[in-house]
């Protein structure tokens, strides 16, 4: 006597499908479902009457103008590519300037973009923790206006400060 495995767990299945317990199963899934989705959507329409912006994103998100910021890193990348370094510099400064609005901006605090870049959780923005090394380059021509360095440890710096504008969807 052959026993083929295949059409008992058929007929069984087909047994258990057709029986009134399996009915009762999907009739409470059926209705869980719908209590789960109608809860969800009440507390998505409570969410959504305070601020679309807090529904969709869990927090206050400011509105920052994405083609001024454009422009302006645009106009700064010029100075850059004029191959001198104190122009080179000059970017690199206006660059730190742009980040301390932004990030003032977000919400961060702090007086300067250092600060505020030191108060940033690594992770939390894209490319936030090579940006401490590009704020030390920054720091020290700040202080010290004379300070020897080469165009390409600036561009190295300005491409950080490009990689965070990127990850902030700033620049395209």
């Amino acid at each position: 006597m052959e026993l083929d495995i295949g059409s008992i767990f058929s007929s069984s299945w087909s047994a258990f499908s057709q029986s009134h317990f399996f009915l009762y199963v999907k009739i409470v899934a059926g209705f869980a479902t719908a209590v789960l989705l109608v809860a969800n959507i009440l507390l998505l329409s409570k969410r959504v009457r305070t601020d679309l912006r807090i529904a969709l994103y869990g927090t206050r998100v400011p509105r920052l103008k994405k083609s001024k910021y454009i422009s302006s890193w645009e106009s700064i990348k010029e100075r850059l590519e004029d191959k001198s370094i104190a122009s080179g510099k000059m970017a690199l400064i206006e660059a730190d300037k742009m980040l301390d609005e932004v990030l003032g901006k977000l919400g961060y605090a702090g007086r300067d973009a250092a600060e505020k870049v030191s108060n940033i959780k690594p992770g939390q923005i894209a490319g936030i923790e090579d940006m401490r090394e590009a704020q030390a380059l920054h720091k020290k021509i700040i202080e010290d206006p004379s300070y020897e360095t080469d165009l390409e440890e600036i561009k190295a710096a300005f491409k950080i400060y490009e990689k965070v504008f990127r990850g902030l969807e700033l620049l395209d």
